[in-house]
């Protein structure tokens, strides 16, 4: 071959050694989990009888549910670049076998929940490809950023996920609540079953990895963390706190409509009571590492 053409290939990372022993037992006991209690959207969700059960709802009920479930279906299906991102970084820095297996079940349940979501918009009023909202098509891929992560050590940057982790279980968790119709309540279910186990994972991070953090780092994840909060998550994902009036105006009465019919959804009031509460926690998590979060001053000033 030519010596130009070689200097012109382009030079991926060297994956060796590929490391396949066992370091981190607890993680490995997650991914065993993850085998267990695996679940199929399609097999294990009677969507004929979802479609009994939502038969009723007035229009303007469905196509607020159908709405709320497309967004949901939008976030979910946004974690799985990230979650690749993440695998091709474990892959390259050689971490061990559990972390790289940890991060493909969650780029697999990530999408499942997506899977899910969208068939329920289906079931409703129809899953809606496009955000309606030209400010949500600006918003929403603002989260997929991954910009400042990249800056990040490996774990620095997992941990910004797993905070937002334990940030959104609290609101699955009412929203699980929420759900009224036996087969959204179940989806809702096997997705929070997901996600607890997401959370674990950013516990043991926190545990063995935290400490290790330069306090530079630490600075920096409690700044992305409520740079990505403020910036994205209060746009109407997590809260419509951030979004401009009239969509504010829409968006509310969209989601209460969705709760007030136990759709799986929060009343925007609620929303914000949890992420503060959320937020409470988990500053009390990482205290003692020294992460420091600072105010969101939307919902705690």
């Amino acid at each position: 071959m030519d010596a130009s053409m070689l200097e012109e290939t382009v030079q991926n990372p060297n994956p060796y050694p590929i490391v396949s022993k066992l370091e981190y037992p607890d993680i490995w006991h997650l991914c065993v989990q993850a085998r267990d209690l695996a679940w199929d959207a399609d097999r294990d969700i009677d969507w004929e009888l979802m479609k009994q059960e939502c038969a009723d709802f007035p229009d303007e009920v469905k196509e607020s549910g159908a709405e709320w479930w497309s967004l949901r279906a939008w976030m979910e299906h946004g974690a799985t670049p990230y979650g690749a991102e993440r695998y091709r970084q474990a892959v390259f820095e050689h971490q061990p076998f559990e972390i790289k297996q940890h991060v493909v079940n969650f780029i697999f349940e990530e999408l499942r929940h997506h899977e899910a979501s969208w068939r329920i918009a289906d079931v409703l009023g129809g899953y809606q490809p496009l955000p309606r909202s030209d400010y949500f098509k600006m918003v929403i891929p603002k989260f997929h950023d991954e910009k400042d992560e990249s800056q990040m050590s490996f774990y620095g940057g997992m941990a910004v996920n797993t905070l937002f982790e334990q940030l959104s279980g609290e609101l699955l968790t009412a929203r699980y609540k929420n759900a009224r119709p036996s087969q959204i309540r179940k989806a809702c279910e096997l997705i929070l079953r997901d996600e607890a186990r997401h959370i674990q994972f950013g516990r043991i991070l926190m545990k063995r990895f935290f400490e290790d953090l330069s306090e530079e780092e630490k600075v920096m994840l409690g700044n992305q963390f409520s740079k990505k909060l403020r910036g994205s998550l209060l746009n109407g994902v997590y809260a419509v706190v951030n979004l401009p009036k009239d969509e504010r105006v829409r968006a509310a009465r969209a989601r209460e409509l969705a709760a007030d019919h136990g759709l799986g959804a929060t009343h925007p009031d609620a929303e914000v009571e949890i992420i503060v509460g959320a937020l409470r926690e988990i500053r009390e998590d990482v205290k003692p590492y020294g992460v420091p979060i600072p105010e969101i001053p939307e919902i705690e000033g």
